[in-house]
C-alpha cells in the first residue's frame, strides 16, 4: 500500500516539470493529493480513484483561477508601462494630425467650390 502511495506521489511530482501553466500543475497536485487522501480515508482502490478525480477537479479550478489572476496582472502592468503609454500617445497624436489634415483639406475644397461658384 505504501508503495502505491509513494509511486503516485513520485509520478505527480515528476510530471509537474512538464506543466505549462498553473491549471495543469494544480490538476496534477490535486490528483496526487486527492489520491493520497482517498487511499487514507477509503483504504481501497475505489477511494483512491474517487479522491484522485475530486482532487484533480479542485486543483484545476484553483490553478485556472491563478492563471486568470496572473494574466490580469500582466495586462495591468503592460497598460501602466511607459512604452505602452508612449505608443498610445503616438496613436492619439497621429489620429489628431489626420483629423487636422482632413479639416484643412475640407476647408480648401470649400473655398475652391465657393470661388468656382463666383464665376
Amino acid at each position: 500500500m505504501k508503495t502505491v502511495i509513494v509511486t503516485i506521489a513520485s509520478i505527480s511530482i515528476g510530471l509537474l516539470g512538464g506543466c505549462k501553466d498553473s491549471a495543469q500543475s494544480g490538476t496534477l497536485i490535486g490528483a496526487g493529493g486527492g489520491a493520497l487522501a482517498g487511499q487514507a480515508i477509503g483504504g481501497n482502490t475505489k477511494g483512491t480513484l474517487i479522491g484522485a478525480g475530486i482532487g484533480a477537479l479542485g486543483g484545476y479550478i484553483v490553478g485556472n483561477e491563478m492563471d486568470k489572476d496572473r494574466q490580469k496582472k500582466q495586462q495591468q502592468q503592460q497598460a501602466n508601462s511607459p512604452v505602452y503609454q508612449n505608443d498610445m500617445e503616438s496613436q492619439r497624436l497621429r489620429a489628431e494630425n489626420e483629423r487636422l489634415r482632413l479639416q484643412a483639406e475640407n476647408e480648401r475644397l470649400r473655398r475652391q467650390l465657393e470661388s468656382d461658384n463666383d464665376y
